[in-house]
């Protein structure tokens, strides 16, 4: 895969984040990496494989996939989050996996795209009940980014709940408006595949799977800071600062950490995060982007045929 600009500045982009951090607040990077001493890598790696071995029995069940395929996923996905801002890369990556076995990539990132609300919503929850209101400007930001995702999350699942399987004009008014309405059966087929994964039942398993995701990674932290309730705020600021459209969250999860740990913690926090979310890279080499390619060919030919036929 070619290597661009933009690629090289969403690499560097977390580094140099960290870096000035440390300028900033006087991080004596040298000492900050002597309290990661192995005990604390295996202990966070040891947790965040947990962590995603538990949230792949969700996935498996939301996408109707093997357990080894949503687990590739999952960390696959991870790691793209280190490259594209948000939650976009790493729903386009989990779907790229399951779409080896699918075979069908709307239906592939459909589901991929229904499991992010379970990640967004229970993580963000978790957050605002945990975090300490210190009643900094800054704190407030987090907060409303995290309610907005709530709120925006929710809403769109029950909109895709009351609609599925329904044609609604105002939608093909909107995508012809924007020149793109030849795609609405991909929005039709998208909307049919989550509403028939999630049931009522199902959503409350997945949220509580979810839960205990981040409760799990949480007590990776403990080696290195031996309070689980606060290794419990520090991993949820952490998720927070990940909810900004900037890649790996770089500076804006340096000031989330900022709000409840010292600076040398906030540096060895980063750097574990960034090891085992880039862990998920060794499954890039499954993707086959050829593949991806003639997948995304057909479906603009198919959104050539709707259009025609809806004409």
């Amino acid at each position: 895969m070619r290597m661009n600009w933009k690629n090289i500045i969403s690499i560097m982009l977390p580094f140099l984040a960290l870096f000035g951090y440390s300028l900033i607040f006087h991080v004596n990077i040298i000492l900050a990496l002597e309290k990661i001493n192995y005990i604390v890598i295996l202990g966070f790696l040891s947790a965040y494989i947990a962590q995603i071995s538990i949230i792949s029995i969700r996935d498996k069940y939301i996408v109707k996939v093997s357990y080894k395929n949503a687990f590739k996923a999952r960390l696959l996905g991870n790691a793209s989050s280190l490259l594209i801002p948000g939650w976009a890369g790493q729903e386009l990556a989990r779907a790229a996996i399951y779409n080896l076995e699918k075979r069908n990539l709307i239906e592939s990132l459909s589901l991929s795209i229904a499991e992010a609300p379970f990640d967004v919503i229970s993580g963000a929850i978790l957050f605002i009940i945990v975090l300490p209101l210190k009643f900094y400007y800054i704190e407030f930001i987090y907060i409303i980014v995290a309610l907005g995702n709530i709120i925006g999350w929710s809403i769109g699942m029950t909109y895709i709940y009351s609609t599925a399987g329904k044609y609604v004009e105002t939608e093909k008014k909107i995508m012809r408006l924007i020149k793109v309405d030849k795609y609405y059966f991909l929005l039709l087929q998208g909307k049919d595949s989550i509403k028939k994964s999630i049931g009522n039942k199902r959503f409350i398993i997945y949220m509580a799977l979810s839960f205990l995701g981040y409760l799990v990674l949480s007590a990776g932290l403990y080696p290195l800071i031996p309070n689980y309730f606060y290794d419990i705020i520090i991993i949820m600021a952490y998720f927070a600062a990940t909810l900004f459209p900037i890649p790996a969250a770089a500076g804006v999860s340096e000031l989330a950490l900022a709000l409840v740990l010292p600076s040398s913690y906030v540096f060895d926090i980063i750097i574990l995060e960034y090891v085992s979310y880039a862990l998920g890279f060794i499954f890039l080499r499954e993707v086959s982007f050829s593949e991806l390619k003639k997948d995304i060919d057909k479906i603009k030919k198919d959104g050539e045929l709707y259009k025609r036929a809806d004409s």
